[in-house]
């Protein structure tokens, strides 16, 4: 490669990025409105974009496979090829191919890939005969083709006929060819994908066909006629005459009406370059730090002042206090970014999914507009991605038994972010089957974390909440996309982790939805600064309901755990020095603070409440991040180095040596601490 191609990798794999996101979003647009032919130019543009930028930069494997996507997308936009979801596979598939070699060129990897496969498959569907998931792909015949076979107003007379038969057919051949017989006394069949001789050698054994008909009846009439044979599943009929009239080249605009669009075209461009600019993420990174180290230098600057009354450095010190408050908020507003970035990911996926399962989803997004910390944004994909696989493989049922249920046989199912205060709300809901309890308490039995006279003691809510535990499924059969119980956990994990809590709600038949709460940045927090042992730390606000105190008599023995009676529920108490290893202490009085995060519920006891700062937190060194119950570190404006704790994750260790089954499963796994209540 080239040193001037080398220089400007970085542009090309950037625009390629956003090249490729493009046509993953104008894909499933376009499966969903085969017509519209504006989204089809969006699709061939971003194709003829990324062929002749991978051709500049020389990788020639690129640059054939784009210019093999971007005949299909030309066919399509004149009406040559129908955009069927099989054909948008195979398209899907080069989407993938070139991410994946997108993927290598950013890690430095040069080496050209073997695409001939998927060019096959793309001539294939050129020509009309590609077969993929057992289903032929179909195209139009060309404007001569079709003039050799009818005349100029018999085109207005033609209709695209795709005819799905039934998952119990048996008989397909036969059914096949009752409704071309059918059909074939509407008009004349002129093409037909797979051929008539498999159907009347009985040699079809294909779930659909497509076919092209001219006929004098209406389109109504024809889809009846189809209807009223017997296994027959979804019939669409489309009338071919808006595809026939855009096979007319459109009058080329004149000298005058290019230069008026070339110069709006350039004015919109230099405009929008005037009001942006890209930033690197380590420079980025590298400004929220230095913002923190003001921060903390402000606070002692603050704190000097008002210690030795320094009444001449006091507008001073109020403006750097101002200015800087100004900079944190600037710098916190520029790390944000929109959530659609992770939310477009999930369109893709939700129709392969339902896909592969033969289910119809409707997948609906609302709230992409919301702005996260961009490390609030990358690691809430995983999650995302769980509890969409989790309400289409699970959640949402099979066309037929929904109708059987009353339902539309098409499911629903929402993502939706909503801005509370200083939290986002990311919600997953579907109006699918919904989780039965008496199904999860079975499982919780057969697995052993509960016996039954424990399993029939808990309300329906006590027992949804125990799909959290690890390991637990209530999936039938494991597939490509569930059943190995590893959802669920991984979520609550992750969210927790992120100091947020995860709410289900649940109606069997009716649904169900799941609300992750997070905040809204990561490196700014307020904590309530405590001392434990002659030591001060940090416990996120965020993390803690009140602040109680607690009497040495209120404290009471339930096995081998402390606890206290609070408004009429019982509370487990945990010392933190016990927990951080050095010797409790007796006193009669305790300070301590009560944990409310999700369904995490117990009391902290310190030593001292010194009160709440806002600070700045600095992640952990690779090596130190599998500390039990730390979650950081910062740097107070004192200059002393202050541990961050993680409450939740210091009493795992402490309950783990609890016998009590169903008391240790509950708490431990941070699932419904109210149950002891």
């Amino acid at each position: 490669m080239s040193e001037i191609a080398e220089q400007y990798m970085g542009i090309f794999i950037q625009e390629a990025k956003e090249l490729l996101e493009t046509m993953t979003s104008s894909l499933l647009e376009l499966e969903k409105n085969p017509e519209d032919r504006e989204i089809v130019n969006e699709i061939f543009r971003a194709a003829h974009t990324l062929k002749g930028s991978s051709g500049m930069m020389g990788f020639t494997d690129l640059q054939e496979l784009a210019h093999k996507m971007e005949d299909i997308f030309d066919n399509i936009r004149k009406g040559l090829m129908v955009p069927s979801p099989n054909l948008i596979d195979v398209l899907f598939e080069c989407v993938d191919a070139i991410e994946k070699r997108i993927i290598r060129l950013e890690k430095g990897e040069r080496e050209e890939e073997d695409f001939s496969g998927l060019i096959k498959k793309i001539e294939n569907c050129l020509n009309g005969n590609n077969i993929v998931g057992g289903e032929k792909t179909f195209s139009l015949p060309s404007i001569e083709e079709l003039k050799t076979l009818v005349d100029d107003d018999s085109l207005e007379k033609c209709f695209i006929i795709t005819v799905k038969l039934s998952d119990d057919c048996v008989f397909k051949s036969a059914r096949a060819y009752m409704v071309v017989a059918a059909l074939k006394k509407f008009g004349k069949i002129l093409k037909h994908s797979p051929k008539i001789e498999e159907i009347e050698n009985s040699s079809f054994n294909e779930s659909s066909f497509t076919l092209l008909l001219i006929s004098d009846h209406d389109k109504e009439e024809i889809e009846k006629t189809i209807k009223n044979i017997p296994e027959i599943g979804e019939v669409e009929v489309k009338p071919l005459r808006n595809i026939c009239r855009e096979k007319t080249p459109t009058e080329p605009p004149n000298k005058s009406q290019r230069k008026e669009a070339s110069s709006k075209s350039k004015f919109k461009t230099d405009f929008s370059q005037v009001r942006t600019v890209k930033v690197r993420r380590e420079d980025l990174d590298k400004l929220m730090n230095l913002v923190g180290e003001l921060i903390v230098n402000k606070i002692q600057l603050l704190k000097a002042s008002s210690e030795y009354k320094l009444d001449f450095l006091k507008t001073t010190v109020d403006n750097i206090d101002r200015l800087t408050s100004e900079l944190q908020d600037l710098v916190m507003r520029i790390r944000m970014v929109p959530i659609e970035h992770i939310f477009n990911r999930f369109p893709r996926l939700v129709r392969d999914i339902s896909r592969k399962a033969g289910k119809k989803v409707n997948f609906i997004i609302e709230g992409k507009e919301i702005e996260v910390d961009r490390t609030v944004l990358e690691e809430i994909g995983e999650p995302i991605l769980h509890l969409l696989r989790n309400a289409v493989d699970h959640g949402i049922e099979p066309p037929e038994q929904r109708k059987k249920m009353g339902k539309s046989p098409e499911g629903t199912v929402r993502l939706v972010a909503e801005r509370k205060r200083d939290h986002i709300l990311i919600i997953v809901e579907d109006d699918g089957a919904g989780i039965d309890p008496e199904k999860v308490k079975k499982k919780a039995i057969e697995k052993g974390l509960i016996n039954e006279k424990e399993a029939n003691a808990m309300t329906a809510q006590q027992l949804i909440v125990l799909i959290f535990l690890p390991g637990f499924s209530t999936a039938e059969k494991i597939t490509e996309t569930s059943g190995r119980g590893v959802g669920m956990d991984a979520v609550k994990t992750k969210i927790e982790s992120l100091g947020g809590s995860v709410n289900i709600e649940t109606a069997v038949g009716k649904g169900t939805k799941v609300t992750l709460t997070l905040p809204l940045t990561l490196a700014i927090v307020k904590a309530m600064l405590i001392e434990a042992a002659d030591q001060t730390y940090a416990i996120p606000l965020s993390l803690i309901n009140e602040v109680i105190a607690i009497r040495k008599i209120e404290v009471k023995k339930i096995g081998n755990l402390q606890a206290i009676k609070l408004r009429d529920k019982v509370l487990p108490i945990f010392h933190l020095r016990k927990l951080l290893g050095y010797p409790e202490y007796k006193k009669e009085k305790y300070d301590a603070l009560i944990i409310n995060k999700g369904s995490a519920y117990f009391g902290l006891i310190v030593d001292s409440i010194l009160g709440m700062q806002e600070i700045v937190i600095k992640t952990l060194d690779e090596s130190l991040k599998k500390i039990r119950g730390i979650a950081g570190v910062t740097i107070l404006g004192n200059g002393k180095v202050v541990l961050i704790l993680d409450p939740i994750a210091l009493i795992k260790e402490e309950l783990a040596q609890h016998s009590h089954n169903f008391f240790k499963t509950c708490i431990n796994r941070n699932i419904h601490g109210k149950l002891i209540a």
